[in-house]
Formats: structure tokens, C-alpha cells, sequence
């Protein structure tokens, strides 16, 4: 798989063949007992996400699944009893076959989850399926997904003053976005309201507010100029901007897309001009021992 150029890996050896942040631990499969070795994650850390809700960090999410071998059930959450038992008749259906041959471990925790009855936890493992696939840079089975998400996202009762429905609805407005249908986007935009008292009381609801609507705020240019791309430059902070200004003239970053001509644009205004110079100062000044010492 393609690694996308804003992904930060560390790989290392780690048995069976998981990255550096994950090590082999033995899991029981909860479906059938069968004892197996599957990725754990061990630390990792973020510094933001993207417009889909993907974090971005030193590992690229969505976090692995463990899946058990023989079933092929992605251990997505803990299950009780009643809910292996339903599980059970799933995992030897036809349907799951199909379902596990051909969509994403995501898509398939998805597909579950939905049949077990909890649709509002069945939507956010659904957008991180739409985040595999765009890892993967595969826009058909993205755009697919993403369909999808919106289609059954639209269909949720928003509660002003409930921030999951609040934040379903954003991540809604950024994957109709995506999917290029920016009048839909723009209409649900304007359409959102924040109760001011979403989330509940104290400083930390207060912040989650602020940070949804600014969300909405952001978006907004993207959606009037047309702009689909998954992270566009205007809704990075201004030393993440000037990581993509520079990145398709670093050797060390792999094949990265060419700037657009917003892109250029926007890199030329004086302050992410000025953090994009001091960035390439800084790499030059970290790359200079390693030269020196050749």
C-alpha cells in the first residue's frame, strides 16, 4: 500500500509483521474460542486531524483490528454473551463472506455493528472504513463509503444540544464536500446549530463548542471554491500549511501531489511564506550534520 505523504510511521521488526507501535499479543476470539496473535497498540501520539476526523499522528489510523483467522470477526469493541451468540450466525453467513472478501476491516466492523443494533456507533466505524480507503487511494471504493455515510447520517435526529449529533453532522458536511456535491454541503453548513449549552456545563463543553463551530466556520471556503480535496491548505494551521508548501520540494517525504493553484497562492501570503522559510531553515540546519559527516 501507498503510504500517504502526511502519515508520520515508525517501522520497526515487531512479530508478526505489525508497524512499530503495535506488538503481537494473544487474543481469544470471542466467537469459537480460537486462540490467536493479533496487533495491540502500544503508544502512539497525535498533533490534529484532518476535515473526515482522521487524526493524524505517529501511526496511521484507523488503529489496526485484530481479526480472528478463522471467522474473520475485527475485534472493534468488547462483546458480550448475548451479542457472540448473534454474532455467531453472522460469521457463517454467506453475506459475511462477501462482505469479508471484498471491503475493508473497518467496513466489515461496520457491516456488524449495524446488525447488532447499534447504528450510532455502526456510522463512526463506517467513516473510519472511508479513511482506509482514502489511505489506500482508492477514490471508488472511498466514494462508495462516503455515500454511504452520508445516506444514513442524514437520516439521524440532531439534537442541538447533543455534541455526538452535532459532530456526525460536521464530519456529514466535510464528506458531502468530498464528494463533490457542495451545494448539499453548503445547505447543511448554514443549517447547523451549536445549543449553547451542547455538551453540557464547564470549560471543556465550552471548548468542544467552540471547536465544532469552528469546524463549520472552516469549511466554508473550501465548499464555495469548489475545493474536494481531502485536507485542503486553508484548514491547516499555518506550520502544518507550510508542510504541504514545501513537501513537493523534499526528497524525504516520497511522491507527494504537485501544489494547485490555490495552494501556490495561499503559500505566497506573507505568513505561511514566512513559516515555510523558517521550516526549510530548520531541516536544512537538522540535515547539515549528517551531510558534514560524509
Amino acid at each position: 500500500m501507498l503510504i500517504p505523504w502526511f502519515a508520520l510511521l515508525s517501522f520497526q521488526d515487531v512479530p508478526p509483521q505489525y508497524p512499530g507501535h503495535y506488538a503481537a499479543t494473544e487474543m481469544i476470539c470471542p466467537v469459537g474460542g480460537e486462540t490467536f496473535q493479533g496487533p495491540s497498540l502500544m503508544h502512539y501520539s497525535t498533533f490534529g486531524a484532518m476535515p473526515d476526523g482522521m487524526p493524524v499522528g505517529s501511526i496511521l489510523f484507523p488503529i489496526l483490528l485484530p481479526e480472528c483467522p478463522s471467522n474473520g470477526l475485527p475485534l472493534f469493541r468488547e462483546f458480550d454473551a448475548d451479542e457472540a451468540a448473534r454474532l455467531a450466525p453472522l460469521l457463517a453467513s454467506e453475506a459475511w463472506e462477501a462482505v469479508r472478501a471484498s471491503e475493508t476491516p473497518y467496513y466489515r466492523a461496520y457491516w456488524l455493528e449495524k446488525r447488532l443494533g447499534d447504528a450510532r456507533n455502526a456510522l463512526w466505524l463506517l467513516l473510519s472504513a472511508g479513511w482506509e480507503a482514502k489511505n489506500a487511494e482508492d477514490r471508488e471504493r472511498a466514494d462508495r463509503y462516503g455515500t454511504e455515510f452520508v445516506e444514513q447520517a442524514l437520516a439521524v435526529t440532531v439534537d442541538p444540544s447533543d455534541l455526538e449529533t452535532i459532530a456526525l453532522q460536521v464530519r456529514t458536511v466535510n464528506a458531502l464536500r468530498e464528494l463533490e456535491r457542495f451545494e448539499e454541503a453548503e445547505q447543511l453548513r448554514t443549517a447547523i446549530a451549536i445549543a449553547p449549552d451542547a455538551g453540557g456545563s464547564g470549560d471543556r463543553a465550552a471548548r468542544n463548542r467552540e471547536g465544532w463551530q469552528m469546524m463549520l466556520d472552516r469549511l466554508a471556503a473550501p465548499i464555495a471554491r469548489g475545493d474536494s480535496s481531502r485536507f485542503p491548505i486553508d484548514m491547516r494551521g499555518e506550520r502544518e500549511a507550510a508542510f504541504r508548501c514545501i513537501a513537493p520540494e523534499r526528497e524525504d517525504v516520497g511522491e507527494v501531489p504537485p501544489l494547485g493553484d490555490f495552494e501556490r497562492e495561499y503559500c505566497a501570503t506573507p505568513e505561511v511564506a514566512k513559516e515555510a522559510k523558517a521550516l526549510r531553515e530548520r531541516l536544512a540546519e537538522h540535515a547539515s550534520p549528517a551531510k558534514s559527516a560524509k
